[in-house]
């Protein structure tokens, strides 16, 4: 049950509002990067990005909680790879969490609503890098991997990272062109972390069947030499080749 918006404050500095004030946030056309880091490269790539916030969106948690600071991201990623260096698969309950907030630049494109027991709910406005634990799969019949598959036979492979092309104004309705309006103080941060990533870390190249195939999926260069201890990838047989 939502209480009245102002029976309760938060303890961040994000407006107090509502679904029915603020409307649905309207984006399309994401563009998104799949991506395998080692923990040292997550690092250097929050460094690389420069000041930003980690919100925790879309989902009711504690009014004291909802920021996520960067250290406690990298703790839980740390751990994370750890987890699969040493062979093992990490329980997605210790992590989907944190793989699915967002990068923001700004605050003021977010809202908090309010509910009973000292709860709330992050929202968002205009656009920001959403995260999302990835998952991608390999079909032994057509010999392909695809991302961002779920389930059991999805391998956990790192983060996607997403931002939208187009996005509609739940104000005015106007349609606008994400990259090219300039009025999303998010944009260069995706485009920082775009150029990153292509720079620092590689098309995966697999090894399945017998045959070499180079996937969209990045993988960091300090992965290589631990990579093939990857629990899943031990189970279906696959290799990274270079």
């Amino acid at each position: 049950m939502q209480v009245p918006l102002k029976a309760k404050m938060n303890t961040s500095n994000l407006r107090i509002s509502s679904a029915k004030q603020e409307g649905s946030y309207q984006a399309s056309k994401w563009l998104s990067v799949q991506v395998l880091l080692d923990a040292s490269e997550m690092n250097l790539l929050l460094q690389v990005l420069g000041d930003f916030f980690i919100y925790q969106a879309g989902s009711i948690c504690k009014v004291t909680e909802g920021l996520i600071s960067k250290e406690s991201f990298l703790e839980i990623y740390a751990d994370y790879v750890r987890t699969l260096k040493d062979g093992k698969l990490p329980d997605d309950s210790l992590f989907r969490s944190m793989f699915s907030s967002i990068f923001t630049r700004t605050t003021d494109l977010l809202y908090t609503i309010p509910f009973e027991h000292d709860r709330h709910l992050i929202r968002v406005t205009k656009p920001v890098v959403q995260l999302q634990a990835h998952r991608m799969h390999y079909s032994a019949e057509d010999g392909l991997f695809r991302p961002m598959i779920f389930g059991p036979e999805g391998i956990s492979w790192g983060i996607q990272f997403s931002y939208p092309q187009i996005f509609q104004d739940n104000q005015t309705h106007e349609i606008q062109q994400v990259f090219e309006s300039g009025r999303f103080s998010n944009t260069e941060l995706f485009r920082t972390l775009q150029r990153w990533i292509r720079h620092h870390t590689v098309p995966t190249p697999f090894l399945a069947d017998g045959k070499r195939t180079n996937t969209p999926m990045r993988l960091g260069k300090e992965c290589l030499a631990w990579i093939n201890q990857h629990p899943q990838l031990i189970q279906k047989g696959l290799r990274v080749v270079l």
